[in-house]
C-alpha cells in the first residue's frame, strides 16, 4: 500500500465512528454520480476511452473494466483497466461553477481556470512569467469537491465549456479519487486529503525561507577591486552587513563550472572561483547557506555530455550545439546513478541546495517530462539528505508534479520585470498555493527585462515587489548584471536599499510566523499563501479575486502590482468578522467592505485579523553578525476581539525534524473585559505583546511556558 494512501486511510481510523451518507453509483449514461440522499454532489457526467485522446469519447456497456467505491467516508476512488491507450472523465457543475488548480501559471492572470484548455506540462514562454511550471492532476470546484487523478502520464485538461471540467491521459490504466471536504465549504481538507494521497510538502530549513540573494551572472559586473565570482558574493557579503540588511542564504545561478555553458562538468571555474570550499565555508561563518544551479541538461563536450553519448543515455533529436544539450533518460538505472554520483561533488564542498532548472524546454520528449522531472528532482534529493540529513538543505525548482513537492520548493519561473509580471507572480503564488507547493518564492522585480528599456524594472516595480516578496513565503533577490541595488544607474540607490532593507528584514521578523505555517502545510498539505475561498469559503465575492490572499489565516494581504500607489481591496467575509490594518493599527474595515487604498513605496495594504496570533521577532541569526551576544528574541502579537472567546496558534520551535509544535492560545472574557494568553515552552525569550485600544501591552515571556493575564482591557476590534 502507498504510504500516503496508508496515512490517509489511518487517520480515519483515528476519529469516531463515522457512517458516510454518500453513495456512488454507475448513471445510465454510464458515468458516476455521489449523491448524499437525493442531493447529487457530484456528477462525473462521462468517463472517457479512446485510442487517440482527441476522439475519446463515452466509454458505455464496459463496467467490467471500471470499479468505483468509497475508501473513506469522504474520498471515492474511481479505477480504470482498459485496452484503449487514453482513459480520462468529465465532471458536470451549474455553469457558474468555477474551478481552481492544475498549473501554478495563471492564464490571463487569474486564479480559475477559466476558458483554459492546456496539457499537464511546462507552460514555456507566456504572458508575464516565462516557465512558471509547478504543476499537478489535481483540481477544486466551488461546486465543493476536488478531484485527483493519479499518474505521472502526460494528459491534458479542458475547461472551457463552462461548468464542465475534463482530462485525459495517455495510459490504459488509470485511477482518480473523487474528494470531498470533511464539512461543507472546507476546501483546505479537500488539499489535505489530496496530499495524503500524493505527498506532502517537506519542511525547509529555516535559511531557506530567506531573505536570499542570488547572482545572476557573478562572472561579470565587478565594481570596486572585484576581480572574480568569489569577490562579488563578498562585496555583497559587506553591502548586507554595512545596511543591516538581513539574509539567510545565497545561491549562484549559471554561470559558476567549467565547461559549455558553464555546467555538465560538475565543479567551480577556478578563474572565477579559486577556492570553492574555502569561499563556501566563509559564507557559512557570515550565515549564509550556499546553492547552485543545476539542470538535466547535457551541454555539449562537457563530462557529462561525453559520457551520456557514449553510454546511449541522451534522449536523441535533440541539436546539442543549437538547443543547448538534450536531457539523460533517467529511466535508465546507470544514467541515474551516473548522474547522482556526480552531482554528489557539491554537497561535498559545502552545498547546501539546489537551484533546479529546465526539464520542460524540448530537451526530452513532451510525454517524458513528468517522468523525468520527478526522477531528477529525486536524485537532487537524495545527493543532499545523504551529505546533510532532512531539512538541513534547500532544493527548489521552477518545472515539479505534485508526488515532488516533498523533494523541492517552488519558485515561479522568469517573471517580467513590470507590474504584468508583477501581477502574474501574485496569481501564480496562489495557485502555487491551490496545488500545495506552498514554500514558493518569485525573483522580487522579475527576472526577464523589457526589450530596449534602460530601466526593467522600474523602482517602483521593484519597491512594490518587494513588499510582495515580504509576504511571500520565500523572499528571493537577484543581483548583478545592473540589478544590484547599490549598484545600479538606473536607480536612486538610497531609496531602493531603503524598500530593501524594510521588507527584507521585516520578512526575517516574519520567519516564526511562516515557519510556522511551512510545519503545518508538511502536516496538512494547507498552503501558506491561501486563495481567499479557503478561508471564507462562504463568500462568493472572492472567487475571482486574483490579486489578494490570505497569508496564513491571520494575514490578509493585498499587493499594489499596477503603478500609482494605488488599488481597491476587499474585505471577504470569513472567520473574521472585522479587518484592521496591520501598520498603522487604526483602521477597522468590516467583512464585506471595500476600500481604496492609496500608499507611498514603504508601505503596503496588510490586514490582520479579530483574534490573531502572530508570532515574529529574531529567531535566527543569519548574516545579523553586527548584533553583538545575539540570542533568539519572540514576541508574540496578540489582536484581541471580545467576538473571538478563542483563538489558537501552533508555533513551530526548532528546525526541521528535530522541532515540534508548541500551541499558543488566547482566551476572551466579556464579563470581565479580560484576556489570557497561554502558550508552552517558545524556546526563546521575549514578549506577548497585547494590542488594545489604550495602546500597547507588553507582557514578558516566560521561559518554558507561562501565560498572561489583562484584566479590564478594551479591544481594538
Amino acid at each position: 500500500m502507498a504510504m500516503g494512501l496508508y496515512l490517509l486511510l489511518l487517520s480515519f481510523s483515528l476519529l469516531p465512528p463515522v457512517f458516510s451518507t454518500y453513495h456512488i453509483t454507475l448513471t445510465k449514461s454510464y458515468g458516476l454520480a455521489i449523491t448524499d440522499g437525493n442531493r447529487t454532489i457530484v456528477n462525473n457526467s462521462v468517463i472517457l476511452a479512446g485510442s487517440q485522446n482527441t476522439t475519446a469519447s463515452a466509454l458505455r456497456n464496459n463496467t467490467q473494466q471500471l470499479s468505483y467505491s468509497f475508501i473513506t467516508p469522504t474520498v471515492a476512488k474511481v479505477q480504470l483497466n482498459t485496452t484503449y491507450p487514453f482513459l480520462g472523465a468529465r465532471f458536470t457543475t451549474a455553469t457558474s461553477s468555477h474551478f481552481y488548480g492544475v498549473w501554478e501559471y495563471p492564464f490571463s492572470a487569474q486564479i480559475t481556470n477559466k476558458n483554459v484548455s492546456f496539457d499537464l506540462k511546462g507552460v514555456g514562454n507566456a504572458e508575464g512569467i516565462n516557465w512558471s511550471n509547478a504543476r499537478a492532476p489535481f483540481f477544486i470546484t466551488s461546486a465543493g469537491y476536488g478531484v485527483y487523478a493519479d499518474t505521472l502520464g502526460m494528459g491534458s485538461y479542458d475547461f472551457k465549456t463552462p461548468g464542465e471540467a475534463q482530462f485525459i491521459f495517455n495510459t490504459s490504466n488509470l485511477s482518480y479519487y473523487i474528494i470531498l471536504p470533511k464539512s461543507e465549504g472546507d476546501y483546505k481538507s479537500i488539499i489535505e486529503q489530496y496530499t495524503a494521497l500524493s505527498a506532502r510538502p517537506g519542511m525547509p530549513p529555516t535559511s531557506g525561507l530567506g531573505p536570499t540573494f542570488w547572482s545572476d551572472d557573478f562572472e561579470q559586473d565587478f565594481h570596486g577591486t572585484v576581480s572574480n565570482a568569489q569577490e562579488n558574493f563578498y562585496d555583497v557579503v559587506n553591502h548586507l552587513y554595512y545596511n543591516q540588511i538581513r539574509a539567510t542564504s545565497m545561491f549562484a545561478d549559471r554561470p559558476y563550472g567549467t565547461g559549455n555553458r558553464s555546467f555538465g562538468n560538475f565543479d567551480f571555474d577556478p578563474k572565477f572561483y579559486p577556492d570553492p570550499e574555502g569561499f563556501i565555508a566563509n559564507l557559512s561563518d557570515w550565515g549564509f547557506d550556499f546553492q547552485v544551479w543545476i539542470a538535466n541538461r547535457a551541454f555539449f563536450k562537457t563530462e557529462l555530455f561525453n559520457t551520456s553519448q557514449t553510454n546511449n543515455w541522451l534522449f536523441p533529436g535533440v541539436d546539442p550545439v543549437q538547443f543547448l544539450g538534450p536531457a539523460l533518460n533517467l529511466s535508465i538505472p546507470a544514467a541515474y546513478d551516473y548522474f547522482k554520483k556526480s552531482l554528489e561533488y557539491f554537497p561535498s564542498v559545502g552545498v547546501k541546495g539546489y537551484k533546479i532548472d529546465r526539464g520542460e524546454e524540448e530537451e526530452m520528449p513532451v510525454w517524458e517530462q513528468n517522468f523525468q522531472m520527478t526522477l531528477f528532482l529525486q536524485l537532487a534529493y537524495d545527493t543532499m539528505i545523504k551529505r546533510w540529513g532532512k531539512s538541513n538543505f534547500y532544493n527548489f525548482a521552477r518545472s515539479a508534479v505534485d508526488r515532488s513537492r516533498a523533494r523541492t520548493a517552488i519558485w515561479n519561473g522568469d517573471s517580467h520585470a513590470n507590474f504584468t509580471g508583477l501581477a502574474y507572480s501574485v496569481a501564480s503564488g496562489i495557485r502555487s498555493g491551490i496545488i500545495s507547493f506552498p514554500i514558493w518564492g518569485s525573483d522580487t522585480g522579475g527576472y526577464t527585462r523589457e526589450t530596449g528599456s534602460t530601466q526593467s524594472p522600474t523602482e517602483e516595480v521593484w519597491a512594490r515587489w518587494m513588499w510582495f516578496s515580504a509576504f511571500s513565503p520565500v523572499y528571493e533577490f537577484m543581483l548583478g548584471t545592473n540589478h544590484t541595488p547599490w549598484y545600479s544607474p538606473y536607480t536612486n540607490s538610497t531609496q531602493t536599499v531603503d524598500v530593501l532593507k524594510q521588507t527584507a528584514n521585516l520578512h526575517s521578523e516574519l520567519i516564526p510566523y511562516i515557519k510556522s505555517y511551512a510545519y503545518a502545510a508538511s502536516k496538512s498539505g494547507a498552503p501558506i499563501m491561501r486563495a481567499l475561498f479557503l478561508e471564507a469559503p462562504q463568500d462568493k465575492n472572492t472567487w475571482e479575486i486574483n490579486d489578494q490572499y490570505f497569508f496564513g489565516a491571520e494575514f490578509l494581504v493585498a499587493p499594489i502590482v499596477s503603478s500609482g500607489g494605488t488599488r481597491t481591496v476587499y474585505f471577504p467575509a470569513g472567520g473574521s468578522k472585522k479587518y484592521l490594518e496591520y501598520f498603522g493599527k487604526k483602521d477597522i474595515h468590516a467583512v464585506g467592505d471595500t476600500a481604496r487604498v492609496t500608499l507611498s513605496v514603504s508601505s503596503s495594504p496588510v490586514y490582520v485579523t479579530q483574534g490573531a496570533i502572530i508570532p515574529r521577532g529574531d529567531v535566527y541569526q543569519g548574516n545579523a553578525r553586527w548584533i553583538d551576544n545575539w540570542s533568539p528574541k519572540l514576541t508574540v502579537e496578540v489582536f484581541p476581539s471580545f467576538e473571538v472567546k478563542e483563538s489558537r496558534f501552533t508555533y513551530f520551535k526548532g528546525e526541521g525534524a528535530d522541532g515540534e509544535g508548541v500551541e499558543i492560545k488566547m482566551t476572551t472574557n466579556t464579563s470581565g473585559k479580560s484576556l489570557k494568553v497561554t502558550y508552552g515552552d517558545l524556546g526563546a525569550t521575549g514578549t506577548v505583546r497585547v494590542y488594545l485600544k489604550s495602546g500597547v501591552k507588553d507582557v514578558e515571556l516566560q521561559e518554558g511556558g507561562g501565560e498572561a493575564k489583562l484584566d479590564g482591557v478594551e479591544c481594538l476590534f
